[in-house]
């Protein structure tokens, strides 16, 4: 017996996941001209959270933005400067947030439904909260005595970076 009501295509939703690809190549794009080695961990990463937004896999979003992060980071050790190490570490956590926000939205009501309402005013909190977290890293680097190296704002953004994936977790 059928209900005549189309059957769902449970994959991610199409705006979130244009918003995580897009957030996580703002992200390599940030760090990239500064340091080879974002760029190349960056462009793994692209290939990788494409594949994820694909397949509806949360495991390879999460990889992928991972990569990226790892790549800021390994870069933030070697040099990068601080404004390029922090808006990329945010675009990558937008990308990562946003990116399973596509795939959980696709899961529960189909890649069909209208979701844009919900998906921008979340992707937009996201990107407050890492845009705060990264301005007052950045004062925090500003104001140190004596100068506190890349590595050092970069721990202080993960912390928070930490924490935000928590209150997440505990969100679901």
């Amino acid at each position: 017996m059928t209900t005549g009501a189309p059957e769902l295509t449970r994959r991610p939703a199409r705006t979130s996941s244009a918003v995580a690809w897009i957030a996580l190549a703002a992200g390599v794009f940030a760090s990239g001209p500064f340091s080879s080695l974002a760029l190349k961990a960056g462009a793994v990463a692209l290939v990788v959270l494409g594949g994820g937004l694909w397949t509806g896999s949360r495991r390879l979003v999460t990889i992928g933005c991972a990569t990226a992060l790892l790549g800021v980071i390994g870069a933030g050790v070697r040099g990068l400067p601080a404004v390029p190490t922090l808006t990329s570490a945010t675009a990558i956590v937008v990308a990562w947030d946003a990116g399973h926000q596509a795939i959980g939205l696709g899961e529960q009501l189909g890649r069909e439904a209208a979701t844009v309402r919900a998906e921008l005013p979340h992707v937009g909190a996201t990107g407050a909260v890492g845009l705060t977290v990264s301005i007052a890293s950045y004062g925090v680097f500003l104001a140190a005595p004596g100068g506190l190296p890349v590595a050092a704002v970069v721990l202080g953004l993960l912390g928070a970076l930490a924490l935000l994936a928590a209150l997440h977790g505990r969100a679901e």
